[in-house]
């Protein structure tokens, strides 16, 4: 990937996993991506990824609502599962 940023090759990376991944039951699935040149010189373009909506929020959201407590060990042991299948998945 000649001439481009580390934030365009991290979104790069991140649309690739997407791609791979989103069918797997512990990713939520990817439905596309949308790029928004910049209108004008003052704003910046963008690029929105349309993912499956998550109701019961994300692993951030769950660590952050221990309030600065560590997660139970049962809590990161399931985590650790679920990564590893996903890895393991072909």
């Amino acid at each position: 990937m000649a001439n481009i940023t580390r934030d365009e090759e991290s979104v790069c990376r991140e649309v690739s996993f997407l791609l791979k991944f989103s069918r797997h039951r512990n990713i939520a699935s990817y439905y596309g991506a949308y790029y928004h040149p910049a209108p004008n010189e003052e704003s910046s373009e963008y690029l929105e990824l349309v993912l499956e909506y998550c109701s019961g929020g994300s692993l951030y959201d769950l660590i952050d609502s221990t309030e600065g407590q560590s997660l139970k060990e049962t809590w990161i042991g399931y985590v650790c599962r679920e990564v590893l299948k996903v890895n393991l998945t072909p």
